[in-house]
């Protein structure tokens, strides 16, 4: 889930970090299964489908008309269902990607979510999860201010209405479920600037833009495995085999 109200090219920016720290993530071998979780119209199934065409990839989604999506563009299968209420019939997977889905869960939802995750994971499978963290939701809202800019910016714009994940609540709810969190990744400088870039969106031509987001991709780059504060954090996971 990006951020429906903001400009294309910010959303653009922040849809590019997410397809990075996935393909950074994946380790490249003659054989990958992997499993997208609320794929939608596989935004982020296509670039891996792009990188290794041999991929086995099946996507997964609530909606039967974006699972019918995902499969006429990318030619892959996918299934209509929650990831709390798969049955084991689907198999294990190398890699499953699960990004902003597991914040509107409910806690009961939620744990039975985290369980199946891991179990359809193969035994040295990794799971890729990005979600929203509490830590940059004030620089969301610029400590309040978007709901005094108006027009300029709607506060319900970038409001996904989800939960927002509290420090070391991942790997607590992962470690309880018998998981276990490998890394990090962050994007703080994006975060710090979040609503002065949303608004150079709206009030400035989209190359300019453009040129602001790569900057500060860079930074993020340099910065991202700090535990600094970001509205979205990346976790590698894995079973925990110890």
């Amino acid at each position: 889930m990006l951020f429906k109200g903001l400009p294309h090219v910010v959303n653009g920016h922040l849809d590019g970090w997410h397809k990075k720290v996935i393909l950074d993530f994946i380790e490249e071998k003659d054989e990958l299964k992997i499993l997208d979780v609320g794929c939608g119209y596989g935004r982020l199934s296509i670039p891996l489908i792009e990188k290794f065409p041999k991929i086995n990839i099946t996507g997964l989604d609530i909606s039967e008309s974006y699972a019918l999506l995902y499969q006429e563009r990318t030619g892959h299968p996918a299934r209509i269902g929650a990831i709390e209420d798969l049955s084991g019939e689907l198999g294990t997977f190398d890699y499953i990607l699960c990004v902003t889905v597991l914040m509107y869960l409910d806690d009961d939802r939620l744990r039975k979510a985290i369980s199946n995750l891991l179990f359809h994971l193969k035994p040295k499978g990794k799971l890729i999860l990005i979600e929203p963290h509490v830590s940059g939701h004030p620089f969301q809202t610029g400590f309040g201010l978007s709901s005094l800019l108006g027009d300029r910016i709607q506060r319900n714009s970038i409001n996904t209405n989800g939960r927002y994940f509290r420090s070391g609540e991942i790997e607590t709810r992962f470690g309880n479920a018998g998981g276990k969190v490998l890394s990090e990744q962050r994007l703080p400088i994006t975060s710090l600037f979040f609503l002065p870039i949303a608004l150079a969106g709206k009030m400035l031509p989209d190359g300019i833009v453009r040129g602001i987001c790569e900057m500060v991709s860079l930074f993020d780059a340099l910065l991202g495995r700090l535990k600094l504060p970001s509205i979205h954090v990346a976790y590698l996971i894995s079973r925990d085999e110890d």
